[in-house]
């Protein structure tokens, strides 16, 4: 299962054998070859009560194609980011907006994405870190400039370099940076990003 999220709300594509149990807030959308599949992100978008809209890929199309298909009409944002630990197992993250988040970027003209990560985690936070494995996928939607943009974040496990130094990027408008320990890690997710959520969700059940 993928996941956009609208904000809070939740756009799921999955196959027909990952259908969850349909809570009374969602609305499952099974649409056949034939549909126009670019007008789903735009639906979710005009649709507020659409909480948690769930559509089943259509049978023979693969996960990838119906992606594209489906985005065609949007614009694609590609970025990347990072969880990164230090060696006492405590977790990078940075505050901004009154909201905890981690480090995270968009990917230049050219540059793997893995580098992006790298380089975003250190302009944003001054940790130098290297990657260890590709973590999670996540994408959101918004609208800027009057376009919908849906952004796509390659999420990487990482490892700071020894003696890191945090100096949060303020002109970014990022106010501080912590080493949150796993203790202290609840109330930091309960005031931060779906996104963040599943990011910290793939990293424990590794």
């Amino acid at each position: 299962m993928q996941n956009i999220y609208f904000k809070k709300r939740i756009l799921s594509i999955c196959g027909a054998e990952e259908i969850p149990a349909v809570a009374d807030e969602s609305i499952l959308l099974r649409p056949d070859a034939d549909y126009d599949l670019s007008k789903i992100p735009f639906m979710m978008e005009d649709n507020l009560s659409f909480q948690h809209l769930i559509v089943e890929i259509p049978s023979g199309m693969s996960g990838e194609v119906f992606m594209d298909k489906m985005l065609s009409g949007v614009k694609k944002i590609n970025a990347g980011g990072g969880l990164v630990a230090d060696k006492d197992g405590n977790w990078l993250m940075i505050y901004r907006n009154g909201t905890w988040d981690l480090p995270k970027g968009m990917q230049e003209e050219g540059e793997n994405i893995a580098v992006t990560a790298v380089r975003e985690v250190a302009e944003e936070s001054g940790v130098e870190a290297t990657v260890e494995d590709l973590l999670k996928v996540t994408r959101h939607a918004y609208r800027m400039y009057g376009s919908l943009n849906v952004k796509t974040i390659w999420w990487y496990r990482m490892k700071a370099k020894e003696n890191a130094s945090i100096c949060p990027q303020t002109e970014e408008g990022i106010e501080k940076c912590e080493w949150v320990t796993p203790d202290d890690l609840d109330y930091r997710l309960a005031n931060t990003y779906p996104s963040i959520q599943d990011v910290f969700e793939a990293a424990l059940k590794k």
